[in-house]
């Protein structure tokens, strides 16, 4: 039996355009639309018409413009890129103190506790100031991304029997996670900003997929062998805080 198959596309909905992922299954017999955190996707017929998806994307293209809005519209840490405030990390509050550095010009970024501090060139002002910080911010949660993800997934492999997959921590806004056909893992380093038990959630998930690559029930039970909880952490992921760079 063919596999389901996914990529990615592009609409337009109110004069601006709007990326989705196409999933066509061979199981499916009926054109359903989602829209979480990580984007609107479309799951498809294997063998439904582009035509037809792009006339059902336009008719539902009011109740797709609001739900994705809604999503947009959720509440932002209390963050201020030129003089620093609180972020989510780990799902704790990470307090962010911003200071020009005594020597140097070079971001430098300590951790104390609780709090970070983002040291930047004294000089640097404006729009130079906030990219500097956002620069050292995302660094810090790429590091630190790939400090935790690496060790989690490798576990989930195990419990699988699978070799442990090769992790991707890249910077993507649409999605937490994504597992290809050549089994390779590619992670957000935004779902830092998660708690622990979330992160591991989307880590089991992208695993299953490596027995799975399909949303078919094969594949929730696979998810359930690895976390029987699975259902009560995907729902809270819709809670976790965007990041606000």
């Amino acid at each position: 039996m063919r596999r389901a198959s996914e990529e990615l596309k592009t609409l337009t909905i109110g004069g601006r355009p709007v990326e989705y992922r196409l999933v066509r299954s061979p199981r499916r017999r009926t054109l359903a639309l989602s829209i979480d955190e990580t984007g609107l996707r479309v799951l498809a017929p294997a063998s439904a018409r582009a035509g037809w998806i792009e006339r059902v994307l336009d008719e539902k293209s009011d109740w797709i413009a609001v739900k994705l809005s809604k999503w947009a519209a959720r509440p932002a840490p209390d963050f201020d890129l030129s003089n620093g405030g609180t972020l989510p990390f780990l799902g704790q509050d990470l307090a962010v103190t911003v200071a020009p550095l005594e020597r140097g010009v070079r971001t430098r970024l300590t951790r104390n506790g609780a709090g970070l501090l983002v040291e930047i060139d004294p000089h640097a002002d404006g729009v130079i100031r906030e990219n500097a910080v956002r620069s050292g911010l995302k660094r810090f949660y790429k590091a630190e991304a790939e400090r935790h993800f690496d060790p989690l997934v490798a576990r989930h492999a195990e419990a699988l029997g699978r070799p442990i997959p090769k992790v991707v921590v890249r910077d993507q806004k649409r999605r937490w996670g994504s597992c290809d056909t050549k089994g390779v893992i590619r992670l957000s380093w935004r779902l830092a900003a998660a708690p622990p038990d979330l992160i591991d959630y989307v880590c089991a998930h992208e695993v299953a997929h490596l027995v799975e690559m399909n949303h078919s029930p094969a594949f929730w039970a696979v998810v359930e062998r690895l976390m029987p909880d699975w259902k009560t952490r995907r729902k809270r992921m819709k809670s976790v805080l965007p990041l606000p760079f």
